[in-house]
């Protein structure tokens, strides 16, 4: 088995702060009782950097799929950019800097700059100066990279310019065919996002989209939120557990 796992929304709650949003020891302890090579992989699947998610889950055992599946690093540490990420790069300084100049005079209204991805993040603004955020936020995307480098995704109360060749669908796919045929993948995720993945393991795998039943989605099954996730989780876990 190989088990691929959102982050926000799905392993963490969401927090108006996403540096805030941080795993508790429990799950840190579950995470690494569920990474047992000699039973499954465990994959964090998520739009934020490879790194960030390293410097979340510290001596994790987890394969990390970062900026929607264009990095990546593996249990040993070792990391790689599955697409070329340089005019991505490029792209995103010129909109972080428009961002900036635009985005000071909107309160809750929250730019985080991921190197080669930037995000808009208004779960701190009210609806009217979010619509206002993201506005400008499109308007700064639209002239930041006329090569098609970047393609902007809506999510959760936040909005990405992301690079256009990577989506967790792609990531996924090419993760399990490294971990060989044998390997059965099951995805959880709560976002827009994950339904890329939900489509690439429709013929192959079991999808769990994880949140209150208010959107369709291309997911088998669903779970109500983060803590039906870790009861799963735990149900997952405990086999491996018992033998050891």
């Amino acid at each position: 088995m190989a088990l691929f796992l959102d982050y926000d929304g799905t392993l963490v709650p969401f927090h108006d702060d996403p540096s805030r949003a941080v795993p508790g020891p429990d799950l840190l302890r579950l995470l690494d009782r569920l990474a047992d090579p000699d039973h499954r992989e465990v994959v964090i699947v998520s739009g934020r950097s490879a790194e960030d998610l390293r410097r979340l889950l510290p001596g994790s055992r987890c394969h990390l799929l970062g900026l929607h599946g264009a990095q990546y690093i593996d249990p040993r540490g070792r990391a790689l950019d599955r697409v070329d990420l340089g005019p991505c790069r490029a792209g995103v300084r010129a909109a972080a800097e428009a961002c900036a100049r635009h985005m000071a005079s909107i309160p809750g209204a929250w730019i985080e700059n991921k190197g080669a991805a930037l995000s808009l993040h208004t779960r701190a603004c009210d609806r009217r100066d979010e619509r206002r955020a993201i506005r400008r936020f499109l308007e700064a995307a639209r002239g930041a990279a006329p090569g098609g480098a970047l393609s902007v995704l809506r999510g959760a109360r936040v909005i990405e310019l992301k690079p256009a060749a990577a989506d967790k669908g792609s990531a996924v796919l090419w993760l399990a065919e490294r971990f060989g045929g044998s390997c059965f993948p099951v995805y959880l995720g709560d976002d827009r996002s994950d339904e890329d993945a939900f489509r690439a393991l429709r013929d192959r795998g079991a999808t769990i989209r994880v949140g209150p039943p208010r959107r369709a989605t291309l997911a088998r099954h669903r779970l109500a939120d983060h803590h039906a996730v870790h009861e799963l989780l735990e149900l997952i876990a405990e086999p491996a557990r018992r033998v050891g």
